[in-house]
């Protein structure tokens, strides 16, 4: 009888413990989350520039172009090309133009949140919405953290209304934790950056500058009089 006794204390024992260790870490787990919430709460996120950064054209666009004076006669479809861009006007998707975005992400507390994801967009005006890709930050440590994104923004019609943009939005959601893959905390977030006509036009110059240089400058003087 006492060994039967004895088996189920101990029973009740262990089963009073280990309950007891999954209500401290469910505790735990619970105040890292509710304290990684405070710190998001105070961490305040900042639009701080777009810079153009470089043109990719397709490649069939390109062999067209370069081998378009190639033979007898000129490609037809080269030629068209070409003078259409001559013209401001594009027919098709070229490419892409690649933009740097810079962020600011100031957090206010003493504490360092590990970023475990952050999807973001920016919308030029209603023209388009494009993804940003984050680069290389992991944690947003106290104080002002820089974060940078790539973003490619298609080479069709569009490019020619640049100029009619008069802001930048960016929206998006970021999830952190308090240590490296521990609870998750979410957040959605939206910036908006009302920006000056010279500014985007500027911007618009850039990419069909080079959009030029790669498809129209040299053809001018042949196709253009």
């Amino acid at each position: 009888m006492k060994t039967k006794f004895s088996r189920l204390t101990l029973s009740l024992v262990i089963a009073g413990a280990l309950a007891l260790v999954a209500t401290s870490i469910t505790g735990c787990s619970l105040i890292k989350k509710i304290q990684a919430a405070k710190v998001l709460i105070q961490t305040k996120m900042e639009y701080k520039d777009l810079t153009f950064d470089s043109v990719d054209v397709f490649e069939d666009v390109l062999d067209l172009v370069n081998n378009g004076m190639n033979g007898f006669l000129p490609n037809p479809k080269a030629i068209m090309l070409v003078k259409d861009l001559s013209q401001n006007v594009i027919n098709k998707n070229l490419g892409n133009a690649n933009f740097d975005v810079f962020l600011n992400a100031h957090n206010k507390s003493k504490d360092t949140l590990w970023i475990n994801k952050l999807q973001i967009e920016i919308k030029f005006d209603t023209l388009v919405t494009v993804p940003l890709t984050l680069k290389d930050t992991i944690r947003l440590a106290p104080g002002d953290n820089d974060l940078h994104f790539n973003a490619a923004f298609p080479l069709d019609a569009k490019i020619f209304k640049f100029k009619e943009i008069q802001y930048y939005g960016i929206a998006g959601f970021i999830d952190v934790s308090l240590t490296e893959n521990g609870e998750p905390v979410s957040q959605d977030f939206e910036i908006k950056r009302d920006v000056k006509p010279e500014d985007v036009e500027k911007l618009q110059n850039l990419v069909r500058d080079r959009l030029f240089d790669l498809l129209v400058n040299k053809w001018l003087g042949k196709i253009i009089q």
